[in-house]
């Protein structure tokens, strides 16, 4: 029976070859096309390894709030952002990880599914990246949501931190410097207090926290961002010099305003970064710009005094007043006889001088007051300058991500 199978399968393997050959040379002869038809080849979508996703060894456990993204100087686009918790998240529980999957769709800018995730779980970072997605997107509960989560968590720093961020999407500031104050007593990040110290000019102050910042390791690229803008006001230029080296490798928008600072590189700002209107001017490159968006404060301060705009001139200072909290202003001494000028550097720092806070509702009247008051006084004649704080350093803080979220 053997022998009779072995014989059979031989006949078939003749038979198999003796087919092969017939339809080659048929296929030469063109009698006959290939078969098309043949097994097809299952095809399976692979993950291809993503260079700058995959240098980032940041564990998933370690990235739970939006704050995480900051402290481990987490660049990512939004999109490579989310394939990355995409991936990381491949085996894990959804139950578990509730927080992250909310946080992988909230990069996705699918809110709806971020919000369904982040209901999931009564723990703070759920809550926290609640808070977040609440102020992105202006819900109208904003303010009774934190007030509540304040009372329920009145000693977490991220809670504060947090609620600075619907101060700065408003612009209000006074209340974002006053919120990133409270948060950092409890948190107490050095890079927080050099932009806080930063905020308040007081750029010695921000400068001993440097050697700090860096030994803790949080938010190094923050630090270096900070760092760069303090050497402007200080007028070290080989600081800066050896600050932009650090940095000049990045493509970040925030890197790109510094590169244009720093070599007048020309670079296609990003649509929602409002300091770039500065940077521009700064350097010379004014673009037109829409008054009511505009954060051109001194400019516009100055220009509707000159014009003599009464009106104008008391609603723009009312509204200064509500950002910072008051209308700074510095007096200096001018050989000229009246106080026309041209502002140019946004990035003076005056150490002396008279400073008067300018007081409302009459703001124009004032003004015109006090500018007599200290030519009778000291017999000479003064000019006036808007000496904001640096109100960019609490933005930096918190780096272009942010700044999209807030103002795209």
């Amino acid at each position: 029976m053997t022998n009779e199978n072995n014989n059979a399968e031989d006949k078939l393997r003749n038979l198999y070859k003796i087919k092969e050959e017939i339809e080659k040379e048929l296929e030469k002869k063109g009698i006959r096309k290939p078969d098309t038809q043949q097994k097809k080849k299952t095809t399976k979508t692979i993950y291809e390894a993503d260079y700058e996703i995959e240098k980032l060894s940041v564990s998933i456990n370690n990235i739970n709030n939006w704050l995480d993204l900051i402290i481990y100087d987490i660049d990512l686009s939004n999109e490579k952002l989310s394939n990355f918790f995409e991936i990381r998240l491949s085996h894990k529980s959804l139950q578990e990880y509730s927080n992250q999957f909310g946080m992988m769709h909230l990069f996705r800018n699918d809110f709806q599914k971020a919000e369904k995730f982040f209901e999931r779980k009564s723990d703070l970072d759920s809550k926290i990246n609640m808070g977040f997605l609440k102020i992105i997107r202006d819900d109208e509960d904003s303010n009774k949501y934190f007030t509540e989560l304040i009372n329920t968590h009145p000693k977490n720093g991220l809670v504060y931190l947090t609620l600075s961020l619907l101060f700065l999407k408003r612009k209000d500031f006074f209340n974002a410097y006053k919120m990133i104050k409270v948060a950092n007593s409890l948190l107490d990040y050095s890079f927080i207090n050099m932009g806080l110290s930063t905020y308040e000019k007081d750029f010695q102050k921000s400068l001993s926290f440097l050697s700090k910042a860096y030994l803790e390791g949080k938010a190094k690229k923050v630090v270096n961002l900070i760092n760069y803008y303090v050497s402007l006001f200080i007028s070290d230029s080989e600081k800066a010099f050896s600050t932009f080296a650090l940095l000049k490798e990045d493509k970040t928008p925030c890197v790109n305003c510094i590169k244009t600072l720093s070599s007048s590189e020309k670079v296609e700002p990003p649509s929602y970064c409002p300091f770039y209107e500065r940077i521009l001017f700064h350097t010379g490159n004014p673009k037109p710009y829409k008054a009511e968006d505009s954060e051109l404060y001194e400019i516009l301060f100055y220009k509707y005094y000159q014009e003599k705009d009464i009106q104008q001139f008391n609603s723009y200072a009312k509204k200064i007043e509500q950002f910072f909290n008051n209308v700074p202003l510095i007096f200096l001494s001018s050989t000229e006889t009246t106080s026309k000028k041209v502002i140019g550097d946004l990035f003076t720092q005056y150490k002396t001088g008279v400073k008067v806070n300018l007081k409302g509702p009459n703001y124009y009247d004032n003004l015109n007051k006090a500018i007599i008051d200290l030519k009778t006084k000291y017999q000479k004649n003064f000019t006036f300058f808007l000496d904001l704080p640096f109100y960019e350093a609490l933005r930096l803080l918190f780096g272009w991500r942010i700044c999209q979220y807030l103002y795209k």
